[in-house]
């Protein structure tokens, strides 16, 4: 295993690694990280089984992953994000594997897309599971490429194992497992595949009753108040277009990039069977184009499933849902790229192909740049800063309210817990600091306000710090305090 790490593989991850090293650190931690080591914080084993059941569609392996993190480095960035950026790193090697294994002409250039993919620096720059289940799907997805070349037992309790560790880190992960078998289905007649096949349908199927227990667990002990972020103003209504726009960023570019992408997706299966057994080449192409066939089937289960999952339950899209698409979709594009500079035959070669394929490789890396930056420039949520500003305030006859209450208070106690005995529990007190996240309402934070007035209170000062604000109020009798500038 050690020699495939060429010199070009070593310079490849160190370079990636200091880009994921400087966003891990200089960005501040958002609320849905906070809420995931939460559990990490926790005073007990049941208190930590606890709440990593808790949020909808819950997956406890990452929690159990990220525990030693935290435990060892604390409420930090570092803490946090440690075990994304390590399987971001392992990501890296894995996806190169892949590109080799298909074969794709151009890997590294393959590799470069994915990993500047604004979903995959997202998802490696975050303490959240994502980017530990996309390592391991993509192991599966090494794993099912050598099953069907070879089907055998091992590797299909191989790829069972990895589909269950998948499933159990978060439950999206799974679905390009559903799309690789079902567009295997399209090689039934064969023998060789119609073996691999079954092979690859137990394995397939047997996850998904291994994460029943989980599950029937989990269920009744979900938070129906769960925070998620608020959706920007300029949101599309409709889930196609949210889809479309937030498949690899936002705005104006993130819908070029996007439809870049779900064409260069559809190219790359277009025309991929139409060599025939007497043609030059085309029974040693058949296990690539399987290969290729099977992981655009995979993107598009994901893509599918999930469209009609938040279309049902009128979810908002969130490009994480479909981080598990990706490596399908950068595969798919590179091998559309490949038929397009091979000349045909027949006609002479020309010098010029090569370079439409570096020229359109080129122009997505500029785009994926672009929105990586924009996302970085963004981040406005900062809990930590905002939590930091309250004990100045609590001077005198004052507590503090968090508003929305709900997770509000674990999320602001968890990087000040000596504010706890500061939370008001009546409201006789002479000033009253309410504090709000960034992902409180509007609805949310005038109900809070509009409530302390009809007790006779009085903004006296207002602050927006992290992404939320800081409203001081008083009453007539308070005597007067340092107000805030």
């Amino acid at each position: 295993m050690v020699r495939r790490f060429t010199p070009e593989i070593r310079i490849l991850i160190g370079c990636y690694a200091a880009l994921l090293l400087i966003a891990v650190l200089l960005l501040p931690l958002r609320i849905e990280e906070i809420l995931q080591l939460i559990a990490s914080r926790q005073h007990s084993v049941w208190g930590f089984l606890a709440w990593m059941a808790k949020p909808p569609g819950s997956a406890p392996l990452s929690y159990l992953v990220q525990f030693p993190f935290v435990f060892a480095l604390g409420v930090s960035r570092l803490g946090a994000r440690l075990p994304s950026l390590l399987f971001g790193l392992g990501c890296c090697y894995l996806f190169l594997r892949l590109a080799k294994s298909i074969p794709l002409r151009r890997p590294y250039l393959a590799l470069a897309v994915f990993l500047l993919l604004p979903v995959q620096y997202e998802a490696a720059t975050q303490g959240r599971p994502f980017e530990q289940a996309l390592c391991l799907l993509l192991v599966a997805t090494l794993m099912f490429v050598r099953l069907i070349r070879a089907p055998t037992l091992k590797w299909s309790i191989w790829y069972a194992a990895l589909l269950t560790l998948c499933l159990y880190t978060t439950r999206y992960s799974y679905l390009p497992a559903i799309g690789y078998l079902l567009f295997l289905f399209a090689f039934v007649n064969r023998s060789h595949e119609r073996r691999a096949i079954w092979f690859a349908l137990p394995a397939t199927a047997a996850p998904a009753l291994l994460f029943v227990p989980y599950y029937l667990w989990a269920r009744w002990q979900v938070n129906s108040t769960w925070l998620s972020p608020p959706l920007p103003p300029d949101t599309p209504s409709s889930i196609y277009l949210q889809a479309l726009r937030g498949l690899a960023g936002g705005g104006i570019t993130g819908y070029v990039l996007s439809t870049i992408l779900l064409l260069g997706l559809l190219a790359g299966v277009w025309g991929l069977f139409r060599s025939t057994p007497n043609r030059p080449g085309a029974p040693a192409a058949l296990p690539k184009n399987i290969a290729i066939f099977c992981l655009f089937g995979g993107a598009v289960s994901t893509i599918s499933v999930v469209l009609v999952v938040d279309l049902w339950n009128r979810y908002p899209f969130h490009a994480t849902q479909v981080l598990w698409a990706m490596p399908g979709i950068v595969v798919s594009g590179f091998a559309a790229l490949e038929r397009l500079t091979r000349a045909a035959p027949g006609r002479p070669r020309t010098s010029m192909r090569p370079f439409w394929a570096i020229g359109a490789a080129a122009l997505v890396l500029l785009l994926c740049v672009f929105e990586d930056a924009q996302y970085a420039a963004t981040v406005r949520e900062d809990l930590r800063t905002e939590t930091a500003l309250i004990p100045p305030l609590l001077k005198g006859d004052s507590c503090v309210v968090f508003v929305s209450e709900g997770l509000s208070p674990a999320l602001f106690l968890t990087f000040q817990p000596n504010l706890g005995p500061r939370v008001c529990g009546n409201f006789f007190h002479g000033r009253a600091v309410l504090a709000s996240h960034a992902y409180v309402t509007p609805f949310q934070q005038e109900d809070a306000e509009s409530f302390f007035r009809g007790l006779n209170f009085t903004e006296i000062s207002r602050m927006r710090a992290g992404g939320g604000q800081i409203v001081i109020m008083e009453t007539a009798e308070n005597p007067a305090q340092p107000t805030l500038r």
